[in-house]
C-alpha cells in the first residue's frame, strides 16, 4: 500500500462498499475519467494490492477466527484521510466514529496471528493514528431467541 495515493484508497474504499460497480459509475463518483479508473484497477491488481473480486456473504466472518476491536485516537484533523486508508484495509470489516478519548472503533478480523499482527502494524504506520488499544475477541454469547422478553416479564 505504500505507492497508493489519495484517490487508489477512495476508489478501493468504493468498491469495497460494492464491487460490481461501473467503471463510469466509479469515474464519475470519483469525478475523474473511465481511463483513470481503469488504468488505477489493472495497477492495482497488477501490484497485488486487488486480490480478486468475490461476493461477501453475510456469514463470511465466521471463516476469520481470529476478531477484535481496536480502539484508535487520532492526532489533530487526519481522521478523514485515515478512515479512507482504514476503509481499504480488507481486514477491517467496520469503521465506527465514536466521542471521548478514542476517536474511531475498529472491527477487526484476519485469518490468523500472523496477519492480526501485520494489520495492527499497517494501522499503527497509518499517519494521523497517535494510539491505538487492541482487544481480541475470545468467545461470542448470544441470548437465546426471546431471552430479551423473558428479562423483560421478570422485571415487572
Amino acid at each position: 500500500m505504500a505507492n497508493m495515493d489519495d484517490l487508489d484508497y477512495q476508489l478501493l474504499a468504493l468498491l469495497r462498499t460494492d464491487g460490481r460497480r461501473s467503471v463510469s459509475d466509479l469515474a464519475k463518483d470519483l469525478g475523474v475519467a473511465r481511463a483513470t479508473v481503469r488504468g488505477r484497477l489493472e495497477r492495482l491488481v497488477e501490484t497485488g494490492e486487488i486480490l480478486g473480486f468475490t461476493a461477501v456473504l453475510r456469514d463470511d466472518w465466521r471463516d476469520l477466527p481470529i476478531r477484535a476491536v481496536t480502539l484508535v485516537e487520532i492526532a489533530g484533523r487526519n481522521t478523514e484521510p485515515a478512515t479512507r486508508i482504514l476503509g481499504a484495509m480488507t481486514e477491517v470489516r467496520a469503521i465506527h466514529s465514536t466521542n471521548g478519548k478514542w476517536d474511531l472503533v475498529l472491527d477487526i478480523a484476519t485469518r490468523d496471528l500472523a496477519a492480526f499482527d501485520d494489520v495492527l502494524n499497517r494501522i499503527r504506520l497509518i499517519e494521523g493514528i497517535a494510539n491505538t488499544e487492541t482487544n481480541l475477541l475470545l468467545n461470542t454469547r448470544k441470548s437465546p431467541v426471546g431471552a430479551a422478553n423473558h428479562y423483560a416479564d421478570l422485571r415487572s
